[in-house]
């Protein structure tokens, strides 16, 4: 079988290697071409395979992706990034040889991508293969390179860095009013935080949307509320301790079509941040937009 390696050698803590990636593959019989997300990379993929592998964290994920829409090429995820929250989601993680391995055995199951119209001219549309939204996560993203990646003062790994910001963040948050429309019913309120999911994790490996598919042709609305700002903050502080805990029960509604008006004109699309977006935006799901390698028997009952 001819698989199409794209790697972004940067991602994580740069290991394993191209090298390593590529012998990996091979003693599990594929024949690789080896690309890195520094060089021409769709190219690469418009290139006739048999099976597509994204080496990174969630942005090169993303990017593979979001390339491949539409297309019948199966995607396989090496998850080497931060927090791999595409990779959590299907369950791929641990050893590569393992991961590699479980290949043969896999079934090409359909993966969804969002699609978030920015403003009213067609052409002026995004897709997302996380999530879509604003307030608390997307502060978050914004300030990630100056707090975490950069940061002089937060300590631990990147995880834990992410996780100190997001409980400074909160502490300061203020609730803001937005307008929410999923498939047709008005949810509109003061939140915290607006998310719509298509995965189950956002930001540093939060479970936002526990029971999230992306597969079964709708979003995870998550709309956080000032009365979930304790709990949430208790739970940001446990993970920092490294116990045991399980996510606060959020407000989370499922559906296939959104319009959102963010109150300060600012909206995350996975890890891009839009500003000053005017006015409402509307998302839809594209149901298989993609086609991706799990074994993961929660992936197969709910995305079958």
């Amino acid at each position: 079988m001819r698989a199409t390696l794209i790697h972004n050698p940067s991602a994580g803590d740069e290991r394993p290697k191209g090298d390593d990636l590529v012998e990996i593959i091979e003693s599990a019989g594929f024949q690789v071409r080896y690309e890195s997300t520094e060089k021409d990379w769709k190219k690469a993929l418009k290139k006739d395979t048999d099976l597509a592998i994204a080496a990174g964290g969630d942005g090169t994920v993303a990017k593979v992706l979001k390339q491949l829409a539409g297309s019948r090429t199966p995607v396989a995820l090496l998850p080497i990034g931060t927090a791999n929250n595409v990779g959590r989601s299907l369950g791929v993680s641990g050893d590569a040889r393992k991961i590699v391995e479980s290949w043969k055995q896999a079934r090409p199951r359909p993966f969804d991508l969002g699609l978030v119209r920015l403003s009213r001219d067609d052409d002026d549309e995004e897709l997302f293969v996380e999530a879509c939204g604003g307030g608390l996560f997307a502060a978050g993203i914004e300030r990630g390179r100056e707090k975490v990646e950069d940061s002089p003062t937060f300590v631990g790994n990147e995880i834990d860095r992410g996780l100190a910001l997001l409980q400074a963040l909160l502490e300061e948050c203020r609730v803001a009013r937005w307008t929410v429309e999923v498939d047709g019913a008005d949810h509109s309120g003061d939140y915290l935080a607006v998310e719509v999911m298509n995965i189950r994790f956002a930001g540093p490996g939060v479970p936002l949307a526990p029971d999230a598919v992306p597969g079964d042709g709708s979003f995870e609305v998550v709309l956080v509320k000032e009365t979930d700002r304790a709990e949430l903050l208790e739970y940001l502080s446990r993970r920092l301790n490294h116990d045991d805990v399980d996510m606060p029960q959020l407000t989370i509604i499922s559906g296939r079509q959104v319009h959102l008006t963010p109150p300060d004109g600012n909206l995350r699309v996975d890890d891009e941040i839009y500003t000053s977006i005017a006015g409402a935006v509307d998302l839809s799901v594209m149901k298989g937009a993609v086609r991706i390698l799990a074994t993961s028997d929660r992936e197969a009952k709910k995305s079958s």
